[in-house]
């Protein structure tokens, strides 16, 4: 499946607050790999995403994607038959757009001055680009942090524009929803609770009053607005913005599901958009279920952490988790949840098998699989032998779809992946 990550956007990321010393993001990155998923990046988030400069700074990293490819894509608005270095290069002109903020740097000078340069060029290859005697590199001294993340941007465009085999499309909508779009959308749903209905309706009033029509596509712009009016409840005005504004991208690029996570005081608008295929939650009490026989030890969440990128790889290519994993896409896609449930378990013991030995210890987060009870199909991840949910876990399947409309608070939950489809699902369903 392919999948769009909101947590992956350079503003979503500066909202929640996120450093580069949180290593959750790469593993769940790792996660999403060895169950076979490719994750989709836009434009921007090619060139303004901190995780994403994080990764490519890295050599194991960039050995990885090298070897395998199609973990991750990039699908731009570049016109239909572009070449791959204008594909991949949308998101540079758009940083020389008047107002255009940066969600990675201070400024968004260091972008548009890389931008310049790679456009000049027609190539993204950092050496000659930082060399000597170069404009870039007589502006940013060498070892310096603004240098060294504009060498993780630049081998990020190099990578996709040059690397063979590496998944390019662009997008077929041709009217993209905008993020006030979708706002409207979701709060026109029936049902929908307050909770959530409130910043989605003081986001359009506010929207409605300060900016124009043609004003309301742009983040940048509402981002200068309420830097300029300071408005009550801006928080969960910004906030509820980032999250329609990532689901439209969503729609754009037309990815088979998205992974939402909340943001302090915004709507879960992802959350009304399809329904859960898993879930990364901190729940708000523990739970009574325990562990079924076939899940992973309590310490092979740590194991997966661990890993190396390149350790990563090794174990994709394995035969067996190979055709394991195969198969448990194949039942995704099919939509065969009992053929999921079954294809994940046989997956997770043949990733298992791969795993080194980790040492147990106390606020290891571990795999487990939910019984039958609860979910009918799948996977959870959870802390401590009992699976008693003291620390974010992980849910897939039925299990996710029922912790999340079940006891524990919408305000607890962190992270979501939906499928793409129906509309409305948790209020049809009768969720809150």
């Amino acid at each position: 499946m392919e999948i769009y990550a909101y947590w992956l956007d350079g503003e979503h990321l500066r909202l929640s607050e996120w450093v580069p010393q949180d290593p959750s993001l790469a593993v769940m990155l790792k996660i999403q790999a060895l169950l076979g998923h490719a994750v989709v990046l836009s434009d921007i988030q090619l060139i303004d995403s901190p995780v994403v400069q994080t990764l490519f700074e890295s050599d194991d990293f960039r050995a990885f994607v090298r070897s395998c490819p199609e973990f991750l894509r990039c699908t731009t608005a570049a016109p239909s038959g572009s070449d791959s270095f204008a594909l991949v290069t949308t998101g540079l002109r758009r940083t020389l757009e008047p107002g255009w903020l940066s969600s990675s740097f201070d400024t968004a000078e260091p972008l548009v001055r890389l931008s310049e340069a790679v456009l000049e060029r027609g190539d993204a290859n950092p050496g000659p680009l930082f060399a000597r005697g170069t404009a870039l590199g007589a502006l940013y001294e060498e070892g310096s942090a603004v240098r060294q993340r504009l060498q993780a941007v630049a081998w990020t465009l190099h990578h996709f524009s040059r690397e063979a085999g590496v998944p390019l499309g662009t997008t077929s909508v041709t009217r993209p929803s905008s993020y006030c779009d979708v706002l409207e959308e979701v709060a026109e749903l029936p049902g929908l609770p307050g909770h959530d209905y409130a910043p989605v309706e003081r986001t359009l009033t506010y929207l409605y009053t300060h900016l124009g029509q043609s004003d309301r596509h742009r983040r940048a712009l509402l981002a200068a607005q309420l830097d300029a009016t300071d408005p009550p409840h801006r928080t969960a005005i910004g906030n509820t913005a980032t999250q329609a504004w990532n689901a439209a991208v969503q729609r754009t690029l037309g990815t088979d599901g998205a992974s939402p996570r909340s943001l302090p005081e915004a709507a879960d608008v992802g959350l009304y958009l399809g329904s859960p295929t898993d879930a990364l939650f901190e729940p708000s009490s523990p739970a009574s279920t325990s562990p079924a026989g076939h899940g992973l030890a309590s310490s092979q969440l740590a194991a997966v952490g661990a890993l190396s990128w390149q350790d990563v790889g090794k174990i994709l290519r394995d035969d067996t988790v190979t055709r394991r994993r195969d198969e448990y896409q194949t039942a995704l896609r099919a939509a065969d949840t009992s053929a999921a449930a079954d294809a994940l378990a046989a997956l997770l013991r043949a990733v298992k098998k791969k795993l080194p030995a980790a040492g147990h210890g106390s606020g290891h987060l571990g795999w487990a699989a939910v019984e039958a009870g609860l979910a009918g199909a799948g996977l959870a991840i959870g802390a401590a032998d009992t699976f008693g949910f003291a620390a974010p876990a992980l849910a897939f399947g039925l299990a996710a779809e029922r912790l999340l409309r079940g006891s524990r608070k919408r305000s607890h939950i962190v992270n979501t992946l939906m499928t793409a489809g129906r509309r409305g699902t948790w209020t049809q369903r009768g969720g809150t």
